[in-house]
């Protein structure tokens, strides 16, 4: 049997793209034996780097990726055999209308139910009030200055906590 022309194969990055993974799976593609790969030296001269069946790759490209199933819709009773009376047509098909409008009715209903309620509304900013507050949003709730808080949170008050940031506990705060 003659030695194949290893001029045609593909390098690891040529195999990587083609099958849609990384190099490092065509090295254990290529080890496992599921591709065929060779050595090989460009013009018999320089390092010789691996190459990789084409036949093998295409192989486990479309076992990866297989051919999308042929999508079919039926014939329409009214038109010229391509479809194109089924969008002319005005009269809705009565067979076909009621699990549609059923549909829609299910899918609105669902849409509704996870509507926000405004009543309910936690994040409401009327509703809502922060727990802890930053330096600045402290000063401005409270009227003292920021670097009065800051001075206070330093010398170690036990309303405040140091989380990247000092921040300033609400209730605390209101006691000052």
């Amino acid at each position: 049997m003659a030695d194949p022309n290893f001029s045609t194969w593909l390098t690891k990055q040529q195999a990587a793209d083609r099958i849609g993974v990384s190099t490092k799976t065509v090295e254990t593609l290529a080890r496992d034996r599921r591709i065929e790969q060779a050595r090989w030296r460009r013009d018999g001269r320089g390092n010789e780097f691996a190459v990789y069946n084409p036949d093998d790759v295409a192989r486990i490209a479309s076992e990866r990726r297989p051919a999308p199933s042929a999508f079919v819709l039926p014939a329409g009773t009214n038109g010229n055999g391509n479809g194109h009376g089924l969008v002319a047509r005005t009269e809705p098909d009565a067979e076909l209308t009621p699990p549609i409008a059923a549909g829609l009715s299910a899918l609105a209903a669902a849409v509704r139910s996870l509507a926000p309620n405004p009543e309910k509304n936690h994040q409401n900013p009327e509703n809502f009030q922060k727990l802890f507050l930053t330096i600045p949003e402290a000063a401005a709730v409270s009227g003292f200055s920021q670097a009065y808080l800051r001075r206070k949170c330093q010398a170690g008050w036990t309303g405040a906590i140091k989380d990247g940031a000092w921040k300033i506990r609400r209730k605390d705060l209101e006691a000052l």
